[in-house]
C-alpha cells in the first residue's frame, strides 16, 4: 500500500509537468510573436492618393487686369503655379464672367469682367473645375455667361453650379462629385439645394461628395448660425465636403460627423489690399487614400494680387487661430482594400466576436465582409459552423501580407465540422463571397490595405 502511495506521488507530478510541455509546446508553436517586425517590405506597393486641390475666390479684373497688362496675363499664378501642378486638378471660385469682348468696367465697379486671355493661365494652372456659383458670374448678362461656359469647355476646363438657381449639374472626376450652390441671391432654396445634395449623392453613393458654397457675410472671421445649419444639413444630406467661397477671407474649419467644412477659404487672387486678413487665404490639398482622407492646409499670402505659400513660420502662426496644424486625417468606413477593389468590413476584434464570426447570416452583400483582428500572430483555425453562405477565406500576416487562402469554403451544419488550419501564422483573416478572390486576381504575397 505505501509502496503504491509512492509510485502515485511520482507518476502524479510526472503527467502534471508532461501536461505542460505539450500545452507549452502548442502554445508558442501556434501563438508566438516574432521578435522583429518588417518595417520596410521592398514587396509593398505604394499606394499614390488621388489628389485635388482647393483654392478660394479667383478676381481677374481691375488692378489684377492692369497688372497682367503689363507684366503678362499670367503673372497671378507666376508664384504657385508649381505647386498647384502637383496635384491631379485644381478647384477654384471664379469671380466673374470671361469673354473675348469684356464689358470695361472702372477700376472701382462692384461688376467684372475678365479678358479672355486668362484662359490658357488658368489651364496652365492646372484648374480642372471652377465654380460659377456666385454673385458675379452674371455681371454681362446671359449671353456673357454662355460664352465663359463655352470658353471653359474649350480649354477643357469644367465648371459647376449657377448664379440664380440651384443647378443639379454635377462634375465627375474619378472618384469625385461637384455641386456648387449660391446663396448672396433668393435663388436656391435650402429645401432645394439639400434635395440635390441627396439624389445626387443617391446616384453617386460610391463617390465622394464636394459640394462649393458661396455664401456668408463678407469680411467676417466667423460663419454664421445659419451657415452652420445649413451646413450640417447638406453633410447629412450625404455631402463628403464642404468649401466656402464669399467672405474673402478664411473663416473656421469645421469637422461634422467626419467631414469636414471649410466655410471660407478666403482670397487666392484679388486686388484687396486694404487689411493683412483680405491679402491672407487657404489653400486645400485633399489626399484620397483607400481607407483615409488627409487633408493638407497651405496659408497663402498676396502680393498685390500675387499669392505665394507662406513660409512655415508664418503658415504655423495663421493656422493657429484656427487651432489647427497643417495636416487633418479621417479615417473612412472600416475598409479593406485590393488595388481598386474594396470592402466595408465589420471588425471581429475580441473572442466572442471572433466566436460568433458569420454565423446564421443568410447572405452577405458582394462588397461587404468580416475583418477578424487578433492581439498578435499566430496559427488560427477556422471552420464553417453554421455558417449559411460560402465564404472565400483570406489570411495575412502583420505586414499585410496574404500567406493562406481558401476558396469557396462550405458551409456546414454538422455537430463537428472540419477546421481549416492554415499552417502559417496571421494576424487577420478576412471572410468575404465565394469566388470574389478569383475575380480580384488576389494571390499569395500580395498586400491587402486597411
Amino acid at each position: 500500500m505505501l509502496k503504491s502511495k509512492y509510485i502515485l506521488i511520482l507518476i502524479i507530478p510526472t503527467v502534471i509537468l508532461l501536461g505542460l510541455s505539450v500545452w507549452w509546446s502548442y502554445k508558442t508553436r501556434n501563438f508566438e510573436v516574432e521578435n522583429i517586425v518588417a518595417t520596410d517590405n521592398p514587396k509593398i506597393e505604394e499606394v499614390k492618393p488621388e489628389t485635388i486641390l482647393f483654392v478660394g475666390d479667383i478676381m481677374l479684373d481691375r488692378k489684377v487686369e492692369l497688372l497682367m497688362k503689363k507684366n503678362g496675363f499670367d503673372y497671378p499664378f507666376e508664384k504657385i503655379s508649381q505647386f498647384l501642378n502637383e496635384s491631379d486638378g485644381v478647384f477654384g471660385n471664379l469671380e466673374g464672367p470671361i469673354s473675348k469682348n469684356p464689358e470695361n468696367y472702372s477700376l472701382v465697379a462692384m461688376e467684372f469682367a475678365f479678358d479672355a486671355k486668362v484662359i490658357e493661365p488658368l489651364a496652365s494652372a492646372n484648374f480642372k473645375v471652377l465654380s460659377l456659383a456666385n454673385n458675379h458670374t452674371f455681371n454681362m448678362g446671359a449671353a456673357g455667361l454662355q460664352e465663359t461656359k463655352k470658353l471653359l469647355e474649350n480649354a477643357r476646363i469644367d465648371w459647376v453650379g449657377d448664379s440664380w438657381i440651384c443647378s443639379e449639374k454635377t462634375v465627375i472626376k474619378n472618384d469625385l462629385v461637384f455641386l456648387a450652390f449660391n446663396k448672396t441671391f433668393n435663388g436656391c432654396q435650402d429645401q432645394n439645394l439639400t434635395e440635390i445634395v441627396k439624389s445626387t449623392k443617391a446616384s453617386n453613393p460610391d463617390k465622394f461628395l464636394i459640394i462649393a458654397m458661396h455664401w456668408g457675410e463678407e469680411y467676417k472671421l466667423k460663419s454664421s448660425p445659419a451657415q452652420q445649419e445649413l451646413a450640417h444639413k447638406i453633410i447629412d444630406a450625404g455631402a463628403d465636403l464642404i468649401v466656402g467661397s464669399h467672405p474673402h477671407v478664411v473663416e473656421e474649419i469645421e469637422n461634422y460627423k467626419d467631414k469636414l467644412i471649410f466655410y471660407s477659404l478666403g482670397n487666392f487672387i484679388f486686388d484687396q489690399y486694404f487689411s493683412q486678413d483680405v491679402q491672407e487665404g487657404l489653400v486645400v490639398v485633399l489626399e484620397i487614400y483607400p481607407t483615409k482622407f488627409v487633408y493638407k492646409l497651405h496659408p497663402i499670402e498676396n502680393n498685390l494680387s500675387q499669392p505665394c505659400l507662406m513660409d512655415e513660420q508664418k503658415a504655423k502662426i495663421f493656422l493657429e487661430k484656427f487651432g489647427l496644424g497643417n495636416t487633418i486625417e479621417i479615417n473612412k468606413e472600416n475598409k479593406v482594400c485590393f488595388r481598386q477593389d474594396c470592402f466595408f468590413v465589420e471588425m471581429a476584434t475580441t473572442p466572442e466576436e471572433w466566436s460568433r464570426g458569420l454565423m446564421n447570416r443568410e447572405n452577405l452583400d458582394e462588397n461587404r465582409g468580416m475583418l477578424f483582428i487578433f492581439d498578435q500572430e499566430g496559427i488560427y483555425s477556422f471552420w464553417m459552423k453554421n455558417t449559411l453562405i460560402p465564404l472565400d477565406i483570406i489570411w495575412l500576416n502583420q505586414n499585410k501580407e496574404v500567406v493562406f487562402i481558401e476558396k469557396n469554403a462550405q458551409p456546414c451544419k454538422k455537430e463537428i465540422c472540419e477546421s481549416i488550419n492554415p499552417g502559417q501564422k496571421a494576424k487577420y483573416v478576412l471572410e468575404i463571397n465565394k469566388g470574389l478572390v478569383d475575380k480580384m486576381g488576389l494571390k499569395t504575397g500580395d498586400y491587402l490595405i486597411f
